[in-house]
């Protein structure tokens, strides 16, 4: 039996219910193909982004590598065998400077070195290269090449930015000298042969008239070859332009320590226990120093060893300086001249005079003998004005050139050429005079001869300074032909000058020196006339008489 499609079934028609289950299997199926075009744009949509991505990506290594090429390159190609930016050595910026140019630098800086030696403020010595061929060493271009290499190229932005490669530099490293030429150079000097003006002394004690005190020991201005050898050499070694030899700590040494300190108490107490043992007051006549004090400390010694030493050795010695001190009339001298040179005179009249013997033998009895002594010890002075030694107003001749120069309290008042004794038995001789007098208008008399001069200065004997209006000239040589018979000639007008300027008593002062070409012979200012006259029979008697008594 045929069944009609519109039949009705559980309420439904046969045709709705086949449309159903169409739209349940057809749509389904149209729902899976629609997710599946829409996965695939996700996919696509996805590649294409990633594949973005990756060129970026790709570009900016690409970027990277080149930049990084690029900036090795710079590195290597601007600063190969060069100095990286901030390079400093020794204190000099060598940025972008090869090692050639570095080298020529310090060459330069080699050749016009210069090592002056100062003293007194004064520049004394000059060490030149050429002198020990000083010079860069072919180690040099070793040397800064190691350094360049220690530099990595690559940070050359950073050394751009600020960042500093410093280097400390021994220049030995780099220069060379000549040790042997140099130590010759600096035997040769005058730093290294300076004089010594104050001797090293120890130390020793010391009686301020109440107790014995310690002297602390006395460092000397002597150079001490070594060390100050060692200090040039350090000089040169760091090219140094100047040494100050007082602050280069070259002298010979003399340091107190304690040990020497301990050693100068026990000899300060030593010697207070051995005087207060003795029963001593001596004085000098007129004079009001204290002269005890003086004779204590002169008579003792302290050794080598920091030990007190009073005997009758000591004494001796000792008294021997007070001797030199205080007894000096016609003793040998040391005189500093105008021309800035040292002479040795003796002989004369001027200075002071000691009874040593008295003083020796009581000195002796007090401290030996353990007796008490109280004693004045005869003095003299033959001086200007009771000074000691000669002071600072004086004449000076020159017996050799022919020259005088007058002090008056340590100022040149005066100097002009002379006249002295012919050479032979008439010379002036050398010494240490006292001026005896002043007089003018005196009548000179001698064996033969009998002349007035207006101005008289006497200081030896019949010598003296006077005018001599028959020398037509002064100074040079003119005395070996036209020598006085003793006296000092001078012009008038010099005369004149001297003897406004003289006091009784000033020390003259007579002495032998070096020729000195600049001294001339020099036309007399004043008009030449004959004084001198023969004696007459009368005067002649009168004279003989004289000379017999």
């Amino acid at each position: 039996m045929r069944t009609n499609r519109n039949n009705i079934v559980n309420g439904q028609t046969v045709n709705e219910i086949i449309s159903k289950l169409e739209d349940d299997l057809i749509t389904p199926k149209r729902s899976k193909n629609v997710n599946v075009k829409k996965d695939d744009n996700l996919i696509n949509n996805e590649f294409k982004s990633k594949k973005i991505v990756n060129v970026i990506l790709l570009s900016i290594a690409v970027c990277i590598l080149l930049g990084a090429i690029g900036y090795i390159a710079v590195g290597y190609i601007k600063y190969n065998g060069k100095f990286l930016p901030g390079t400093v050595i020794d204190g000099t910026d060598f940025s972008g400077m090869s090692v050639e140019e570095v080298c020529s630098y310090y060459d330069n800086k080699i050749n016009n070195y210069t090592l002056n030696i100062y003293n007194g403020g004064y520049i004394i010595d000059k060490y030149e290269p050429y002198e020990f061929d000083l010079q860069l060493s072919y180690k040099a271009k070793w040397y800064f090449a190691g350094l360049v290499k220690k530099q990595a190229n690559i940070f050359w932005l950073p050394a751009i930015l600020g960042k500093q490669d410093i280097y400390d530099l021994n220049y030995m490293d780099i220069m060379s000298y000549n040790v042997h030429k140099l130590n010759f150079a600096i035997a040769d000097s005058v730093g290294y042969n300076l004089p010594v003006t104050i001797k090293s002394r120890q130390g020793s004690i010391y009686y301020n008239g109440y107790n014995f005190v310690i002297v602390p020991p006395v460092a000397s201005d002597q150079i001490e070859p070594a060390t100050y050898i060692q200090r040039i050499y350090s000089s040169v070694q760091n090219l140094e332009s100047d040494m100050i030899i007082e602050e280069s700590d070259c002298y010979v040494r003399n340091d107190m320590t304690p040990e020497i300190e301990a050693k100068l108490e026990a000899a300060c107490k030593t010697a207070s226990d051995f005087f207060n043992n003795i029963d001593m007051d001596i004085k000098l006549e007129n004079s009001d120093k204290d002269f005890n004090k003086e004779i204590i400390n002169s008579i003792y010694n302290i050794d080598a060893k920091y030990n007190f030493i009073c005997n009758e050795n000591t004494i001796d010695a000792g008294i021997d300086v007070i001797k030199g001190k205080y007894n000096d009339i016609g003793a040998e001298r040391t005189f500093h001249t105008s021309h800035g040179t040292d002479v040795t005179v003796k002989r004369g009249d001027y200075g002071t005079y000691i009874d040593i013997k008295s003083l020796r033998k009581n000195v002796k009895d007090a401290v030996l003998n353990n007796k008490k002594v109280e004693v004045t010890i005869d003095y003299k002075k033959n001086t200007l004005n009771n000074t000691e030694g000669i002071g600072d107003t004086y004449i000076e001749i020159d017996l050799s050139n022919q020259y005088l120069y007058m002090y008056v309290a340590g100022e040149l008042v005066k100097q002009c050429p002379v006249v002295t004794g012919l050479p032979g038995s008439r010379a002036t001789p050398q010494g240490v005079y006292r001026l005896k007098a002043k007089a003018m208008h005196v009548p000179l008399v001698g064996d033969t001869y009998v002349t007035p001069v207006k101005y008289w200065m006497p200081f030896n004997g019949g010598i003296g300074l006077h005018d001599a209006v028959w020398q037509s000239y002064f100074g040079g040589d003119r005395y070996l032909v036209k020598g006085s018979h003793g006296c000092v000639n001078l012009s008038m007008t010099d005369a004149a000058d001297i003897y406004n300027y003289a006091q009784v008593n000033m020390p003259v002062i007579c002495y032998y020196h070096d020729r000195i070409d600049a001294f001339k012979a020099i036309k007399s200012p004043d008009p030449v006339r004959g004084q001198y006259r023969a004696l007459t029979a009368n005067e002649r008697q009168t004279l003989n008489r004289i000379k017999s008594r």
